[in-house]
């Protein structure tokens, strides 16, 4: 074999796998054409411009800064950086109920905080309903 290209192989069977919440965001919960206000579909986590919603300049300037710093291109820490738990206990956080940034856990997505919950909140061999259709990438630990 000389190149990639000249590789054969059969995709494997679980690439035909369907996922029923995406037949759900996708085709039936579809905002109607002539709907009076812009809608932003955040149905799947996907706020791009695409999905009708523009990011402000600012935003992808400090992005593009981020990548050009070559300072933020691993991985951050697994609960979240010390400036972001800090920035959601300060908004979230009350007189009467302060918020510790060391109470604060982040998570990459809704897969990431599922998976966090059902941790923390499960023992081996706890019993645990899931819904069905349900998210396929959370993945039952217990």
């Amino acid at each position: 074999m000389s190149s990639w290209n000249e590789m054969k192989h059969e995709p494997a069977a679980r690439t035909n796998v369907l996922n029923p919440i995406r037949v759900i965001l996708e085709r039936d919960m579809k905002p109607p054409q002539d709907h009076p206000l812009p809608m932003i579909n955040l149905g799947l986590g996907e706020p791009s411009k695409a999905h009708g919603y523009t990011l402000p300049a600012e935003i992808n300037q400090a992005m593009i800064a981020a990548v050009n710093s070559e300072t933020a291109n691993g991985y951050g820490p697994a609960t979240g950086s010390i400036p972001a738990r800090e920035a959601v206990a300060k908004k979230f956080s009350t007189p009467e109920f302060p918020i510790s940034p060391n109470n604060v856990i982040m998570s990459f997505g809704c897969s990431g905080a599922l998976y966090n919950a059902i941790a923390v909140l499960c023992e081996a061999g706890s019993h645990l309903l899931v819904a069905s259709p349900g998210f396929p990438l959370c993945q039952p630990i217990c």
